[in-house]
């Protein structure tokens, strides 16, 4: 089958990244990348870089590797093996339609990276990448970060940059199709669950001193929370909003998650469910901090019934969200290069 290169757009879903394989090395190759990037360790640079480099990067690789291989497949790591698994669904979709994208996927960190795609479907003749981060959420530490990333691969690579036409979509948190989704994934968990006392609505953290002007993140969280709430015909008091994750000794945004596990049981609260809006796959972080850690937590604070409701991942109706997004991309898309 002969691709029409001039006028096909590559669709690149982006999301974080993973190791190559659940062991110190890789992992610590992957953490390097991750914890290198200036818009997700703020510190300077003098202080950072010698924090990293001789303390970090010699003890947390091993403890991360230990927990990867608790989640590792077959096919990778949840969140690679996912993200495909939308790519997959994706091109079986664009398969039987007049619409002309090629559907695949890069990573920030680690591989396939952003670069290498670049490369190679530039060299394949294609003209048009548009760019889809898998976030619904924008952040300066996530979406940003994938626009800098792709601004440093252009400046380095300039007969790419004046070939390529690349446009980007910034985030999609108050989706109407990515909110229904929601909605009806956690409407179908709790008909096999039950309904808990409390829903929580958790979300990945960021430094409160990263909330400015150009980080609508903790607003945005919590719209679509909100939205979801609304859609599930939930009451104020049958909801909670919170951030996980915190690593340092800086405040982040709160409320926290381990802290309201650990109040709710002594509330009367013993029996909740946690959904994480902010991820669309299934990670190390979704399987093991909120499916696993979280769940110790509450339990050892004398909680009772404890469910992690699974992300989207291949979830048909966040196909039809990635859909709508990409055939209407241009009612989504931002000017990458202008981010501040």
């Amino acid at each position: 089958m002969t691709v029409d290169t001039e006028n096909s757009t590559v669709v690149l879903l982006v999301n974080l990244g993973t190791p190559n394989q659940p062991n110190t090395e890789q992992v610590r190759i992957y953490l390097r990348e991750f914890l290198s990037d200036k818009d997700v360790i703020r510190l300077p640079r003098i202080f950072w870089l010698p924090l990293l480099h001789l303390i970090i990067l010699r003890i947390r690789p091993k403890k991360s590797a230990a927990l990867y291989r608790k989640v590792w497949t077959e096919w990778g790591s949840p969140l690679l093996y996912n993200t495909f698994l939308q790519c997959g669904k994706l091109r079986q979709i664009f398969k039987n339609t007049d619409h002309n994208f090629i559907i695949d996927v890069a990573m920030r960190y680690g591989n396939p990276s952003i670069h290498s795609k670049l490369i190679e479907y530039h060299s394949l003749g294609h003209k048009k990448i548009l760019i889809l981060p898998m976030f619904p959420q924008y952040s300066t530490t996530t979406t940003k970060s994938i626009a800098n990333k792709l601004k440093l691969i252009l400046q380095n690579n300039p007969e790419i940059d004046k070939q390529l036409d690349i446009s980007f979509i910034k985030d999609f948190h108050d989706n109407p199709k990515y909110i229904s989704a929601s909605a009806n994934h956690i409407r179908e968990f709790q008909l096999k669950n039950g309904v808990p006392q409390k829903l929580l609505f958790s979300f990945h953290g960021i430094p409160k001193s990263y909330i400015a002007k150009n980080e609508p993140y903790q607003e945005q969280c919590l719209i679509t929370a909100k939205l979801i709430a609304k859609e599930l015909n939930l009451n104020e008091g049958d909801f909670d909003i919170v951030f996980q994750s915190r690593f340092g000794k800086a405040e982040w945004i709160q409320p926290y998650l381990a802290q309201t596990l650990e109040a709710y049981p002594s509330q009367g609260i013993k029996d909740i469910q946690v959904f994480c809006p902010g991820f669309v796959s299934d990670c190390l972080e979704t399987i093991e901090e909120i499916g696993e850690e979280s769940k110790e937590l509450f339990i050892d604070a004398g909680g009772l019934t404890y469910h992690f409701i699974p992300c989207l991942n291949g979830n048909k109706g966040l196909l039809d969200t990635l859909n709508e997004l990409i055939i209407n991309n241009k009612r989504h898309l931002i000017d990458y290069k202008n981010l501040s």
